[in-house]
């Protein structure tokens, strides 16, 4: 064996070491609040989400006040609408439609200017009261209950996998809560904590926002992980204020 061929195997060799050896530190996550909407409606702020121009958001806790109010970008209130739907999560997807998961399994696609929404797929998830998470092509659907993640394609309406995850917070509602951005899952740990998972349920970090939430309202879109304060208003207006989060050091 000459001796350029053996420098090439001990370099090899000590790659691998290095690689076997080495343990990756804790992803650190800093949020970094950037946005903050005064959202007007009645009982509760449930879902926020994002067309690119506008932004969207959904109420919830009864489908006689129903309200989803329409803000541009910089947060300013341009429009209301009253779809009679008993909101739990609401989604934009890149064909143009607005998708929604109320208090049932089923999903519907919703136009505003009739102010009326249809049945996308019956049935389609586990439990009335989960609010689900839409990956952003709208291509997927997450929902959590009893620490299980149900993963639903959305072109085919139906559940392909599913798996446990290793940590949430099962403390109420809290438990049937999760968003999802293109690679990551977030769900509830205690109080102001927040748990990330990727898309296959391997934990992958952990950090505090600097405020609680109510349950249903944590949300992603535009880049950016949303809570809301609950207006908790019943049939008056009461407002909420949602709160959105750029994630710095989260890949």
């Amino acid at each position: 064996m000459n001796r350029a061929l053996r420098l090439v195997l001990v370099g090899l060799a000590l790659f691998v070491f290095v690689r076997a050896t080495c343990r990756r530190g804790p992803v650190e996550v800093t949020p970094v609040e950037v946005m903050e909407i005064a959202d007007e409606v009645y009982y509760h702020n449930v879902s926020i989400t994002w067309d690119g121009s506008y932004y969207y958001t959904l109420n919830g806790g009864n489908d006689d006040w129903s309200r989803i109010n329409q803000y541009d970008k910089d947060g300013d209130w341009v429009e209301s609408f009253e779809p009679e739907l008993d909101g739990r999560t609401l989604f934009y997807t890149t064909d143009k439609t607005l998708y929604a998961k109320a208090y049932d399994t089923d999903l519907y696609t919703i136009d505003l200017y009739e102010e009326d929404y249809d049945t996308e797929e019956g049935g389609l998830f586990e439990e009335d009261q989960t609010s689900v998470g839409f990956t952003p092509d709208g291509r997927q659907a997450f929902e959590l209950s009893e620490g299980t993640v149900h993963v639903y394609d959305l072109g085919e309406d139906d559940e392909v996998a599913s798996f446990d995850l290793e940590r949430y917070y099962d403390e109420g509602n809290y438990g049937m809560a999760v968003a999802a951005s293109d690679q990551h899952l977030f769900v509830w740990g205690a109080e102001d904590e927040i748990l990330v998972y990727d898309h296959k349920g391997r934990f992958v970090t952990e950090f505090e926002l600097p405020r609680e939430g109510f349950w249903a309202s944590l949300s992603w879109c535009n880049g950016m992980l949303w809570i809301a304060d609950d207006s908790d208003s019943k049939d008056e207006l009461g407002t909420g204020t949602w709160f959105g989060y750029q994630l710095k050091g989260l890949r």
